[in-house]
């Protein structure tokens, strides 16, 4: 009994000799990379110690340490840092600058091709149309006109002819709906464009005349 009272005697003069010798400060600054700007939520931890603390979004940290604590900054894409408070100095605030080296790992460049060997590539780069450029499709563009000029009117076989038929076929029906519609066989202007088309030859077959 007389040896526990004795170790406790002793483990209590030990823990009020650190308490005295023991100096708490205010620890304020501001995390800053290599350009001085500042880094957001960088982990502080006090070295073989469980408590630390955490720097704002403005990378400013305000915490309670003692002299001589180790702190170690870390945070992602940056190099952990240790700072030392110094034990000789006489303030109750100890205000620093924390700075941070980047810790960037860069790859080499990747390729990504959508051809599983070099062989399927070649094979589409050879079947691979390329597009006109302006001056082929102008050219084009050109004998497209001058065909439709020279074409005849009735001949419909000039580009958006049949779209233009279709579309007019279909506003008839649309206009009509829900009537009945006029019988064309009681339509004098059609027998008369009849029979000038008869008169005129333009039901032959253009073809079996060549």
């Amino acid at each position: 009994m007389k040896n526990k009272l004795i170790t406790i005697f002793l483990l209590f003069c030990v823990f009020n000799n650190y308490a005295q010798n023991a100096e708490i400060i205010q620890v304020k600054g501001i995390v800053v990379n290599k350009k001085l700007e500042p880094i957001s939520f960088t982990h502080i931890l006090i070295k073989n110690k469980r408590n630390g603390s955490v720097s704002n979004e403005f990378g400013k940290f305000d915490f309670f340490a003692e002299k001589g604590d180790t702190l170690i900054f870390s945070c992602v894409g940056y190099k952990k840092t240790k700072y030392i408070i110094p034990k000789a100095n006489n303030f109750k605030i100890y205000y620093f600058l924390a700075m941070l080296q980047p810790d960037t790992i860069r790859l080499p460049e990747v390729l990504i091709f959508p051809w599983k060997t070099f062989k399927q590539f070649t094979e589409a780069f050879v079947k691979t149309e390329v597009p006109d450029d302006d001056i082929i499709r102008a050219e084009k563009n050109i004998e497209l006109i001058k065909f439709q000029i020279l074409k005849d009117d009735d001949d419909f076989s000039a580009p958006g002819a049949a779209y233009n038929i279709i579309n007019s076929q279909r506003n008839s029906l649309l206009y009509w709906k829900g009537q009945s519609q006029p019988m064309q066989i009681f339509n004098v202007f059609a027998w008369q464009q009849f029979f000038d088309y008869l008169k005129n030859g333009k039901f032959k077959n253009k073809k079996n005349k060549n």
